[in-house]
């Protein structure tokens, strides 16, 4: 889930000839899009390895003069380079130990994704001591482990990577061992070999390689080499003072192979903070106490509201009328759509042409339907996909695990496209701050304004790559029309897909922000632009997908236990819903439709299960009693993450008139 880049060189004439400095600065540039944290560089030439590193996005890194300093004397000799941008899933990066390229020892890492047993491995491995709070230590402990008992550098990844779960990317090296290897366990990494042994290239995308080997800074010549990708469970191994390259398998015997060692002194140039490691922000249990005890939606006014006798959706729920036998105009309108199956699908992803298998775009958030999914496109319909992920600062770690478990298990290639992580939760700390001074159920939904260029990035990526669809898991049963309803606007179910209203209705629901926003100006604040942006990927950006279930039915059983029993998929600590659970702003927002509207995105979704006879109503009734339950750990995280203060905003929510 960050971006990673190398350059091994032995020609140093070559070096001077492609501009190194402003073709890593380049690099950097590309690969931040898939993390702006921090970024870190480590060089290996002759008898040392420097470590540079600084929790700043990659293209001000990229401009430090102490990496300038670096660069300037990389091609005097044949060298080794390695450079990261983070996105941070564990591990603070205040604390720039954290942050990457990791240094243990004599090893130097660099790494992409996340190890999701690295807290077991620790428990395990009591005679390692732990230094930092990063998972990718774990990593490097193990290996140093093995190298201290005997094995060479190979060998001893190779012990490691068998070790640890998830999607996981790295490139190491060792300061006392010849060679850098690069490794995966889901293939996702590309590289490009000068087949004469002069220099090797490496990327987290094949479309990064493209694009530097394309630019006026690279002069090497790449015309007797192709961008390949590495294989999942699969290493590169790349000897330093000869560029000679290899391909092993991470589980086969091949380990066993010895490096010529050469003593190196490590130098860290960036790690010299002693300052204790830092987590993220943990709300103490006063906190959460009080929260809770705030935190308490009047259930016994909710449970009188009147409700359809067919499904569930309450008075309150926009636009709803009922006949005199008590069914609501949803119900009565409600008609089921066949499921064409496999076959019609694969023909509309190919347009016809069934000659081949179709190369697909999955978008995966780490909820349980798009982790599913691909589950389905990959053992069902066996494809090939290559997932996608737009993190936009709200998706829970939790999610994050997933993705790494699922993309890790199904060896998927997992391309991450970061948002600006920072500024994105200041823009959502803004907006909420903004609806708490005029509180609107209507303009709720501009909370999660954040996460729409998720669908631009999508759009990208497949031209980019050149892929046939972008194929998502969005279940046609999770429809939530009521937060459009709630400005105003009528869509009265009539829409055939997500995210796409009649164009009448777009341009209403322009008019009804522009009225808003006018109405309370705070809303015009620094995430003006980023809203805009999100409006129209959401709403105007034309879109060419198609929904897998549309072809096929979503039983939700299904779902459970495959995620669970075969991809050991996390559960969240607070609810036993398994929806929204990878959504840190789902705990918010629906407190506040259930504390002012009565019901949430729980009762619309267990109603179009009725509808569609998967479920009887008092079972859906059941849960819903269930699932309505308010989420305090989430809600206290969403806060931290923000930076505002939870009790003073449910104060505020709770003091908003009901509808009930």
């Amino acid at each position: 889930m960050c971006g990673l880049f190398g350059l091994v060189v032995n020609d140093p004439g070559s070096v001077r000839n492609m501009q190194l400095a402003p073709l890593v600065k380049e690099l950097f540039v590309r690969s931040e899009t898939r993390g702006k944290e921090s970024s870190g560089i480590a060089i290996a030439n002759q008898s040392t390895i420097q470590v540079l590193k600084r929790d700043v996005r990659g293209r001000q890194f990229a401009r430090s003069p102490a990496l300038r300093r670096m660069l300037a004397t990389a091609d005097r000799s044949p060298f080794s380079l390695i450079g990261h941008t983070r996105m941070v899933t564990n591990g603070a990066a205040d604390d720039i130990r954290n942050n990457q390229p990791v240094v243990r020892d004599e090893l130097v890492c660099i790494h992409n994704g996340i190890i999701v047993n690295d807290e077991a491995l620790w428990q395990q491995n009591q005679s390692l001591a732990r230094r930092y709070s990063v998972d990718t230590e774990i990593l490097l402990a193990l290996i140093q482990q093995q190298i201290f008992e005997g094995a060479n550098l190979i060998s001893a990844t190779t012990y490691a990577m068998s070790k640890i779960q998830g999607a996981n990317t790295f490139a190491v090296f060792s300061g006392k061992q010849d060679g850098l290897i690069v490794a995966s366990a889901n293939g996702s990494l590309h590289y490009l070999i000068d087949k004469s042994g002069r220099w090797a290239f490496f990327a987290s995308e094949r479309f990064i390689l493209e694009k530097v080997i394309g630019s006026k800074y690279w002069r090497l010549s790449s015309n007797n080499a192709q961008i390949t990708q590495l294989l999942a469970h699969h290493a590169l191994i790349i000897g330093s003072q000869k560029v000679g390259t290899r391909i092993i398998s991470m589980t086969d015997g091949h380990s066993a192979v010895k490096l010529p060692e050469h003593v190196r002194e490590v130098r860290d140039c960036g790690s010299s903070s002693n300052a204790p490691i830092k987590c993220m922000p943990a709300s103490n249990l006063s906190r959460i106490s009080r929260l809770r005890k705030e935190s308490r939606p009047d259930f016994t006014a909710i449970e009188k509201i009147r409700r359809c006798v067919t499904c569930l959706l309450p008075e309150t729920f926009p636009f709803l009328r009922f006949n005199s036998r008590g069914v609501c105009s949803i119900c009565q309108a409600h008609q089921s759509k066949p499921k064409p199956g496999l076959s019609v699908l694969k023909q509309r992803l190919l347009q016809g042409d069934t000659t081949r298998s179709p190369r697909v775009l999955a978008p995966v958030s780490g909820g349980r339907d798009s982790c599913y999914g691909l589950h389905y496109m990959v053992e069902n319909l066996g494809l090939k996909p290559i997932a996608y992920t737009y993190d936009w600062g709200l998706v829970t770690d939790l999610a994050r695990r997933n993705i790494s478990r699922i993309c890790g298990a199904l060896n998927v290639e997992h391309i991450l496209v970061s948002a600006d992580i920072a500024k994105k939760r200041e823009f959502v700390r803004k907006n909420v701050s903004a609806w708490l001074r005029r509180p609107h159920l209507g303009t709720v939904p501009l909370f999660m304004a954040g996460d729409k260029q998720f669908f631009y990035y999508a759009e990208k990526l497949r031209d980019q790559m050149h892929l046939d669809a972008v194929l998502y898991s969005m279940n046609p049963l999770e429809r939530t029309d009521f937060k459009v309803g709630f400005t105003g606007i009528d869509e009265g179910y009539t829409k055939s897909r997500h995210y796409d209203p009649k164009w009448p209705n777009k341009l209403r629901l322009a008019l009804f922000y522009g009225r808003e926003f006018l109405r309370n100006p705070t809303y015009i604040n620094r995430s003006l632009f980023d809203t805009l942006s999100a409006f129209i990927s959401y709403y105007a950006l034309p879109k060419q997908y198609e929904q897998l279930f549309d072809y096929i039915p979503w039983i939700e059983a299904d779902v459970e236990k495959t995620l669970i029993d075969q991809y050991d998929w996390e559960l969240a600590p607070d609810t036993k819903s398994t929806w929204r659970i990878g959504d840190g702003t789902a705990a918010f927002y629906n407190y506040i439709y259930l504390k002012v509207a009565g019901f949430t995105e729980n009762d619309t979704f267990r109603s179009n299960q009725i509808r569609e006879g998967l479920v009887s109503r008092d079972w859906a009734l059941s849960k819903i009693e269930e699932e309505n339950q308010v989420r305090i750990e989430s809600l206290a995280w969403y806060f931290d993450m923000i930076g505002l203060d939870a009790l003073d905003a449910i104060k505020r929510v709770n003091a908003i008139p009901t509808l009930y």
